[in-house]
């Protein structure tokens, strides 16, 4: 079994192959738009989650708060719907919302903007013409590599960044399924004992960083955890003793942790010059 993420080119057919594999293999299937959905499960009310996905991302502006916490949030959703392997999802980022998951196939789906057109005009039912069409691509591709670099810090269109590149122009949606089929028949995509062991620590760390984002008290801009049969390792920077031992308490205090083990560094005052 194998955890296929397919990273779209907008208005690539990747929606379509996403169906057609999870169809074929048995899969299931996941899109980013229902990964944005169980966010609620996370305190990610619609008012929220509207404020941080409309924000304008200034070219050299620092991840705040409220995108960390977005981030940790996504990839505990991800993660929990991954655990279980067979699993394809279709959006943006997936391998990297899953870094440190085995068994991750990562895909980018690409056409030609012939393609690309004709799927935009079929999707509005030809009310509206070549040029709004290719304005459409353009904008969408533009916001998704901009929240691609700023929160994942990759780049869509790095092929080396991929497992497999498919381009949907040039090959059917059967002859990419054979591909992927191939792929993920591999001995490397069998689960084993020690992968399934792998992936359920990522899975819980995941849960137990999300829970750290919901924690109001808690300052956790620079805060990292790993789980490993029941012990965590939280590490990182904090901004006073006071966050750090509030840390360190709310997690002891989670059901699936039987120790803490801390490597919290105190970030260094700033010094005013003024």
């Amino acid at each position: 079994m194998a955890i296929i993420t397919l990273t779209r080119g907008t208005y690539s057919g990747a929606r379509d192959l996403g169906q057609y594999l999870a169809q074929k293999l048995g899969y299931k299937l996941l899109s980013r738009e229902t990964i944005i959905e169980k966010l609620v499960e996370y305190g990610w009310v619609d008012e929220k989650l509207g404020r941080v996905r409309q924000k304008q991302l200034g070219v050299l502006q620092r991840m705040n708060l409220e995108w960390i916490h977005y981030v940790a949030c996504l990839r505990a959703v991800l993660s929990k719907e991954a655990q279980n392997e067979a699993l394809v999802y279709h959006g943006n980022n997936g391998q990297a919302a899953l870094r440190g998951f085995p068994h991750i196939l990562s895909i980018k789906v690409t056409a030609d903007m012939k393609y690309r057109i004709k799927a935009v005009m079929e999707r509005n039912e030809y009310a509206i013409d070549q040029k709004e069409a290719i304005e459409i691509i353009h904008r969408i591709d533009e916001r998704r590599e901009r929240w691609s670099k700023f929160l994942y810090q990759t780049d869509g269109n790095d092929a080396s960044a991929f497992d497999m590149i498919i381009d949907l122009s040039h090959k059917s949606i059967p002859d990419a399924y054979e591909m992927i089929h191939a792929t993920v028949s591999l001995p490397q995509f069998q689960p084993t004992p020690n992968s399934k062991k792998v992936i359920e620590n990522l899975t819980r760390a995941a849960q137990l960083r999300a829970r750290i984002a919901m924690e109001a008290d808690i300052v956790d801009d620079e805060i990292e955890v790993e789980v490993n049969d029941g012990v965590l390792n939280v590490k990182g920077v904090v901004h006073s003793q006071d966050d750090a031992d509030k840390l360190r308490e709310f997690l002891s205090r989670q059901p699936e942790v039987h120790e803490v083990v801390s490597h919290l560094a105190k970030a260094p005052q700033e010094i005013d010059t003024g």
